[in-house]
């Protein structure tokens, strides 16, 4: 995700999902609302601008440093009492120190590290308004398909009952219609539970409560991404992945870090200037100034040990930083390969399904003519009712699935943005 700026501006990108679509649905609204509400995201962005600060910090090693010191002292001698004051301006320019050089290459490594993590953070928002969003669909889903096969066994619980009253039937089909109906008002209850959970998280992130959602479209395309092979999105996502940029930018620190503590053994070179003005000793009490310029060797010799064990230490912070990136580039390359899979298997889940529920609805109209004649009884048209509205989930959840693993796949390339958003924002509609 490319930013030109260190920090995502609210109103920059409502300007942008303005342009590029004209009437702002539900979706782009809550990204919208989590972009000015999101405390994660606003962690983040504080966190960023923290970790920003260590590239001003580390230069700073590398730059003049210059004081001002004042004192006034009254002074009890034997031949005179008198006061001595004045100021020394001084300055010190580093000439040579690998050690303030190593710094400020870390500290631009762990700059860039930051500006990356906020990215990611962006990123991470994006897919968690998708993913709670899509939570909200699945439990409204679920709540529809189980108020219909309520309304569906209420119906065949009434038909029943009155073909027992007539004496065509036995009690034991009642009896088993109305467990089923009972058992269909529990999941009608708990799926209404569920959705207001789900509504609940999409509240987390916007701060605003919500009660309704645009549904996807019928026509939202699940088809196959291109190129099928692994290979050509295994090294766009070595390329591109956010969390191994991060995992690079920490080792490429720790590196100048360790380049910084070995540099503890070198000596050192400044530039050193002072003016000093003060008056009052025991002879005169007139101004006198002095000015002094200079070179400043320091070699280091022994300090106990320290120099040599921070060394030590920032070599195996460098061990540990190079194996979180190898390990943080095989989950890449394994997560892009399992999501690829998914997709791919996702595609072919959807086409299933959708078979699932033309194969179930005509096994429900069969069995309910085997009924009527008397070679079928009512648990085979309640399971046979059961199958289709399971069907009709398990389709809706398969899209939805779908769109889950394609944004996590963005992502895991590194390409994710509010553009992928927008996108699919165009395929939900008002109901």
């Amino acid at each position: 995700m490319k930013v030109t700026k260190h920090t995502l501006l609210a109103a920059a990108i409502s300007c942008a999902l303005i342009t590029s679509h004209a009437s702002a649905a539900a979706l782009t609204d809550i990204y919208q609302q989590a972009l000015n509400q999101d405390p994660q995201l606003k962690a983040a962005e504080a966190a960023s601008l923290a970790g920003a600060e260590a590239l001003p910090q580390s230069r700073a090693g590398l730059l003049p440093n210059i004081a001002l010191t004042g004192n006034t002292t009254w002074i009890e001698a034997e031949n005179a009492d008198y006061n001595n004051h004045g100021y020394t301006v001084s300055l010190s320019q580093p000439l040579f120190s690998a050690a303030a050089w190593f710094n400020y290459k870390q500290g631009i490594s762990q700059s860039e590290a930051a500006k990356l993590q906020f990215d990611q953070a962006q990123q991470n928002l994006i897919l968690r308004v998708v993913n709670n969003y899509l939570s909200v669909l699945r439990a409204q889903t679920s709540l529809e398909t189980s108020q219909a096969q309520e309304r569906a066994i209420k119906r065949r619980l009434e038909q029943v009952n009155a073909q027992f009253e007539v004496g065509l039937i036995a009690i034991t089909d009642v009896q088993e219609a109305q467990a089923s109906f009972d058992n269909a008002k529990v999941s009608r209850i708990l799926a209404e539970g569920d959705l207001d959970n789900s509504f609940q998280a999409l509240e987390r992130l916007t701060g605003q409560p919500l009660s309704n959602i645009d549904p996807l479209d019928k026509d939202y395309p699940v088809e196959n991404i291109s190129p099928i092979a692994s290979k050509a999105w295994i090294e766009k996502a070595q390329s591109g992945n956010l969390s191994l940029k991060v995992a690079q930018a920490n080792t490429e620190a720790a590196r100048r870090q360790a380049q910084a503590a070995s540099s503890g053994h070198l000596p050192t070179l400044s530039l050193t200037a002072s003016h000093d003005r003060d008056k009052g000793t025991s002879v005169s009490n007139d101004w006198a100034e002095t000015n002094q310029i200079g070179l400043t060797l320091s070699m280091p010799i022994f300090s106990g040990g320290a120099t040599s064990s921070t060394s030590r230490q920032a070599e195996y912070g460098l061990t540990q930083a190079r194996f979180t990136q190898d390990d943080t580039l095989r989950g890449v390359i394994q997560e892009t390969r399992n999501l690829l899979r998914n997709l791919q298997t996702n595609v072919l889940s959807v086409a299933a399904r959708q078979q699932s529920i033309l194969s179930s609805e005509t096994a429900l109209k069969a069995t309910e003519e085997g009924f009527n004649v008397g070679t079928r009884n009512v648990v085979d048209v309640l399971q046979a009712e059961q199958q289709l509205y399971s069907s009709q989930r398990d389709y809706a959840n398969a899209r939805y699935d779908y769109i889950q693993n394609l944004f996590s796949f963005k992502q895991q390339l590194g390409t994710l943005n509010p553009d992928d958003l927008i996108g699919l924002d165009q395929w939900l509609s008002a109901r």
